[in-house]
C-alpha cells in the first residue's frame, strides 16, 4: 500500500504539467529582445506624487534596429555604474563656463530654484518652464548692507568692476543633466549699463557671457549650498516635466545595428565630457587629437576577466571571458544626427568586430559622464 501511494504521488506531480491551467508555456530565451517599455506610472490628481521615484530603477532598454544581430549570445541589459560622488551637488567648470550639477530631476529642481529667490526677496519677472528659464527682476543696489545673498553678490560685483550705475539681473536656465534624474543649472549676470541686455525670451545661454563672471560663480555656489542643505521642501512641478524630456546622452544603434553614444552638447563640451568620463572610469588615454576628434585608449584585460581589482565591468555585465592581452581602441567623436555628436568605438580605424564589447564600453562612458 505504501509503495502504491508513493507511485501515485509521483505520477500526480509529474502529470500536473499535462493538465490545463497548470502547465507553463515554454518561453523562447530571446523573447526579451522584443519587449517594449511600459508607460510610466501616472499619479491621479489629488494624490501625493513624492513617492513616485523608483529607488531601484531598471536601465532603459536601448533601441534594437537589429535585435538578432547576436544570434548565439543575445546582449544583456545595459549595466549601471556610479562613482561615490554621484549624489553630490557639484560646481562644474569648462574654460570660462560654469554650471551646477545636482542629483535631482528638473521637476523638483524647478520649485527649489523659485523658492531660493523668494527666500532672498528677489522677484521673478519671466518664467518659462517649458524651456527651463527664469529671469530675475532688475536689481538696483547701493552702498547699504544687504541681508540677502543675491543683492550682496551684485554689490560685490559692482565693487570689483568699479561700476557706479546700472541695474542688474540674473538669467537662470535649468537643463536635463547627462545622468537620469539630474539637472544642470546655468546662470548669466547682466548689467544694463554694460552692453545690450539679452532678450527676455532667450533660451540658450551658451553664447551669452556674464558681465561679472565672479557673480555668476558665487550665485551658483550659493544655490548649490541651498539645495545641498535641503532648505526648501521637496515638491514636484508638473510644469517642468518638459525640461526632463530633453536628454543629453542617448545610447543607440545605427541602421547597421552598431552601437553609438549620442551627446546632445556642443563640440567643446562633448570632447571634454568624453575625456572626463574615461578618467572617471580609470581608462587610460594613450593619445588624443582634438582636431580630428580621436582618442586612443588602453583597456586592461583585467577589467573584463575579473582577475584584477578593477574588474567591475566583467562582474556587472556578466561578460567575463578568456580575452588575453590589453586592448588599444580608438574612440571617434564626430557630428551625429539632430545637432548631436556621436562617439563610436573602432579598432585600427575599422569597425570593432565585437559590437557587444563596444556597447558595454559606451555604456560605461555614458554612466561616468558628468
Amino acid at each position: 500500500m505504501r509503495k502504491l501511494v508513493l507511485i501515485c504521488s509521483v505520477l500526480w506531480i509529474a502529470g500536473c504539467s499535462w493538465m490545463p491551467g497548470i502547465s507553463k508555456e515554454k518561453k523562447n530565451p530571446e523573447d526579451y529582445l522584443e519587449v517594449t517599455p511600459q508607460p510610466p506610472l501616472e499619479v491621479p490628481d489629488g494624490l501625493n506624487a513624492d513617492l513616485e521615484a523608483d529607488p531601484f530603477p531598471i536601465p532603459l532598454i536601448p533601441e534594437q534596429p537589429k535585435p538578432f544581430f547576436y544570434p548565439k549570445k543575445p546582449p544583456l541589459p545595459d549595466a549601471m555604474y556610479a562613482k561615490d560622488n554621484r549624489n553630490e551637488v557639484r560646481l562644474q567648470r569648462l574654460g570660462d563656463r560654469n554650471w551646477l550639477a545636482i542629483p535631482e530631476p528638473p521637476t523638483t529642481a524647478w520649485p527649489k530654484m523659485k523658492q531660493f529667490f523668494a527666500d532672498n526677496g528677489v522677484q521673478l519677472t519671466d518664467e518659462a518652464p517649458d524651456v527651463g528659464r527664469l529671469n530675475t527682476e532688475w536689481l538696483e543696489v547701493g552702498d547699504d548692507a544687504y541681508r540677502d545673498v543675491v543683492r550682496t553678490i551684485v554689490q560685490e560685483a559692482h565693487q570689483e568692476l568699479g561700476l557706479s550705475s546700472g541695474s542688474d539681473r540674473f538669467i537662470v536656465r535649468l537643463e536635463q543633466g547627462l545622468q537620469p534624474q539630474s539637472t544642470e543649472i546655468h546662470i548669466r549676470h547682466e548689467n544694463d549699463a554694460v552692453g545690450e541686455p539679452a532678450a527676455n525670451e532667450i533660451v540658450s545661454l551658451l553664447g551669452l557671457q556674464s558681465v561679472a563672471a565672479t557673480a555668476e560663480r558665487r550665485l551658483l555656489n550659493e544655490i548649490g549650498a541651498y539645495i545641498a542643505a535641503r532648505v526648501a521642501e521637496t515638491t514636484v512641478s508638473k510644469v517642468a516635466l518638459r525640461i526632463g524630456s530633453e536628454q543629453k546622452s542617448v545610447l543607440s544603434k545605427d541602421v547597421d545595428g552598431l552601437p553609438r553614444l549620442l551627446l546632445f552638447l556642443d563640440r567643446e563640451r562633448a570632447w571634454a565630457t568624453l575625456g572626463q568620463a574615461l578618467r572617471n572610469a580609470d581608462i587610460v588615454i594613450e593619445n588624443q587629437d582634438r582636431e580630428t576628434g580621436r582618442m586612443q585608449v588602453a583597456v586592461s584585460s583585467g577589467l573584463f576577466d575579473g582577475k584584477s581589482s578593477g574588474g567591475f565591468l566583467c562582474r556587472f555585465t556578466f561578460s567575463c571571458g578568456s580575452r588575453g592581452g590589453d586592448y588599444s581602441l580608438e574612440l571617434v567623436l564626430s557630428a551625429g544626427p539632430d545637432d548631436s555628436f556621436q562617439v563610436r568605438v573602432t579598432d585600427a580605424e575599422q569597425v570593432l568586430q565585437n559590437p557587444e564589447f563596444a556597447q558595454q564600453l559606451l555604456v560605461m562612458i555614458r554612466e561616468y559622464a558628468t
